[in-house]
């Protein structure tokens, strides 16, 4: 159901900071929207080069910036050190065990019976990097997460979020994750699932 891409480029024992970004998308079924994303997200592959992944990310955040109106919730954090990569497997964890279970849902006959409602208008989008502490990547990413409280939880501020993927150096970069859920453009989550789907920690953007 998921689309993914995690790439392991930096070898070595070193620290790492970690970057996630989650956002809910409000995208009617129909929408070109919802398309779109998953045709950008599902283009990537699981091996590719720096460039490769460097376009990659330009192509999806262009979507993404285009779908900023439609952000409804969200959840991002910056992590230096010691917790960096385990927060990044837990992340990837987590959602490869949503991914699974949605999979088996919707492979179900009835429909009706393993989702709340039929008003599949929701889809999640996730990014999760784990970069290399004191490289210029880790260095952009705490220029750029270095935000007011108040401001935390804005479409605005996500759609910066996003907008500094580009600028890393993915030399730097040992592990990158995309997970589009649902991963079928044909299918979406409804505002009950959100609620009681394991997703209570996204906070409502303004």
């Amino acid at each position: 159901m998921g689309a993914v891409g995690i790439v392991g480029l930096v070898g070595g024992m070193m620290d790492y900071a970690f970057f996630g970004v989650q956002v809910v998308i409000k995208a009617f079924f129909g929408d070109p929207l919802r398309k779109k994303i998953h045709e950008v997200i599902a283009s990537g592959e699981r091996e590719q080069s720096v460039d490769d992944k460097r376009k990659f990310y330009k192509r999806l955040t262009g979507v993404l910036a285009d779908a900023l109106p439609y952000y409804e919730m969200g959840f991002w954090d910056f992590i230096r050190g010691g917790k960096a990569e385990d927060e990044f497997n837990t992340w990837v964890s987590e959602i490869e065990g949503a991914v699974a279970t949605e999979g088996e849902e919707v492979a179900r006959e009835a429909d009706e019976a393993a989702r709340l409602s039929a008003k599949k208008d929701y889809l999640i989008v996730t990014t999760l990097f784990l970069v290399q502490q004191g490289s210029n990547s880790e260095a952009t990413l705490g220029r750029r997460c270095d935000i007011a409280e108040s401001d935390y939880w804005t479409r605005m501020t996500f759609g910066e979020l996003f907008k500094t993927i580009p600028m890393l150096s993915f030399s730097s970069v040992k592990a990158d994750a995309v997970y589009l859920i649902p991963g079928s453009d044909d299918d979406g989550l409804s505002m009950e699932d959100l609620h009681i789907g394991g997703y209570e920690y996204l906070k409502s953007l303004s």
